[in-house]
């Protein structure tokens, strides 16, 4: 009788264990891909400031070239608005690699 109850207590331990790194994974994976829910203490350590977005302004000139900025364009310019991990390379490639 003992073997039987020691042998169920162990798989309902394996089991509130799985179920506890499925809902630890679920708010892991949630944050990575929000990172702008962060709470502020979270987002102050070094693992939320890498998860944090940045917002970049990307529009072409009179020239024709592409134009990189954290500040919006002159008024009147069309632009895009993308955001970024901060752990994004978002500069432009060369001119002469551009197509």
């Amino acid at each position: 009788m003992s073997t039987y109850i020691k042998h169920h207590s162990n798989k309902g331990r394996f089991l509130w264990a799985g179920v506890l790194l499925a809902v630890c994974g679920g708010v892991v994976g949630y944050f990575y891909l929000h990172p702008e829910s962060l709470p502020e203490w979270v987002a102050e350590t070094p693992i939320g400031r890498d998860l944090q977005t940045t917002t970049v302004y990307k529009w072409r000139d009179a020239s024709g070239a592409w134009q990189v900025s954290d500040k919006p364009p002159p008024a009147g310019t069309r632009y895009q608005v993308e955001k970024y991990r901060r752990d994004t390379n978002v500069l432009p490639l060369p001119p002469e690699l551009q197509r």
